[in-house]
């Protein structure tokens, strides 16, 4: 009986030690790949558009929620006048920002041959990073879901039928809902947090992320997006944002000197020292 016993539990202990085997062989992997992300933003930025895909394809029914939230006979904060003026303030911001810094920054030093007072691989990359991310990507996945606005949708006075993210049956022709275009021209506004000196940056951001969720979710209230068209779009912008910047920041010292054929850079100053 005794010698029973033993082989039994010698089993359980195999038994046990397999099973922890195949939940070391599982987790262990995971693990790492977390670790690694947590020091790589671009990653966590993916991982983040994928979560947030997977959770809204996987319960549509927080959009609609979402917006019904905001719905009585109509989305009557359509025509509120503060929205609508946060609307605009959305739509003025980039630009009135771009314009500002190809004159600061590009012709400015370029034409009176001044110093630049931002290194110029800063520049090019918010330039390049909004026609890229916001201009052609946003206008890409538009046109490839066809997605319906919600004020669109039968469910909300609409004649068109709801599509969950990610659904290729949207009845959208043009100016489609997913992602959202103004939450992705307001996430982009952290582009710019690269051209402000790093004992800055922190501040920059702080002060811009809730404006970021006021010009976003303000288009949710009108009836103009999904919640899940603001949210992808603010992951998406990063998950672009990030390597995009780790491109120009590799080559900077080509780009620079691209730029000092035609204009002056004084590395030596500490303006420009301050914000590498």
């Amino acid at each position: 009986m005794r010698q029973f016993l033993s082989d039994k539990l010698k089993q359980v202990d195999c038994s046990r030690a397999e099973r922890s085997k195949v939940r070391s062989a599982i987790t262990d992997p995971l693990r790492r790949v977390l670790a690694r992300c947590a020091f790589h933003p671009s990653s966590l930025a993916l991982l983040s558009v994928l979560a947030m895909m997977a959770l809204f394809s996987a319960m549509p029914h927080l959009d609609l929620d979402a917006s019904r939230w905001f719905w009585t006979d109509g989305f009557r904060l359509t025509d509120d006048d503060f929205l609508l003026a946060v609307r605009e303030l959305n739509r003025a911001l980039p630009a009135f920002l771009l314009s500002g810094i190809v004159v600061l920054f590009v012709a400015i030093p370029l034409v009176f041959d001044v110093p630049w007072f931002v290194r110029p691989y800063k520049v090019a990359f918010v330039l390049a990073f909004y026609a890229l991310a916001p201009g052609a990507l946003v206008q890409i996945l538009k046109s490839l879901f066809g997605r319906p606005r919600p004020r669109h949708i039968v469910d909300f006075g609409g004649d068109l039928f709801f599509t969950p993210v990610l659904s290729f049956d949207g009845g959208c022709l043009r100016n489609c809902s997913f992602p959202s275009g103004e939450s992705a021209s307001a996430t982009a506004l952290l582009a710019f947090v690269v051209l402000v000196p790093k004992q800055f940056r922190r501040t920059c951001v702080a002060i811009l992320l809730p404006f970021i969720v006021l010009f976003s979710l303000n288009r949710v209230a009108m009836g103009a997006h999904f919640l899940s068209d603001v949210m992808i779009a603010w992951s998406l912008m990063l998950a672009v944002m990030f390597p995009t910047f780790g491109l120009f920041r590799r080559y900077r010292a080509a780009i620079d000197a691209a730029v000092m054929r035609k204009g002056r850079l004084r590395t030596s100053h500490p303006t420009v020292e301050a914000n590498s």
